[in-house]
């Protein structure tokens, strides 16, 4: 009868090659776990270029109606201004007024 039993290089081989495939199991899913984590900071970076993009167009928006409402507020400072000094002149008129019709009343 002949003696099925593999021999002990045999053996050693075997178990070699089960350690080899289990080493290359664990690279292998190292590295599928370092290729997701690559994708995930890719979409994190995409996005956040596509988001400066973005906030620097509000930016440039808010800078632009800033300047807008400063010459606004400068304008409404001058007619500010006039509308007091109008008022000033009407007073004084009116108070011209009121003391000429006093003196010909009496």
């Amino acid at each position: 009868m002949e003696d099925n039993r593999p021999s002990p290089e045999d053996v050693e081989l075997s178990r070699q090659i089960r350690k080899l495939e289990n080493r290359l199991d664990k690279a292998m899913m190292q590295y599928n776990e370092a290729q997701g984590i690559c994708s995930t900071y890719e979409h994190i970076v995409k996005r956040l270029k596509s988001e400066r993009i973005e906030f620097d167009n509000q930016l440039t928006a808010l800078e632009r109606t800033l300047e807008s409402k400063y010459r606004d507020f400068e304008e409404l400072t001058l007619l500010c201004g006039d509308a007091s000094h109008a008022r000033d002149v009407a007073q004084h008129t009116l108070n011209k007024a009121k003391w000429s019709f006093e003196e010909n009343k009496q």
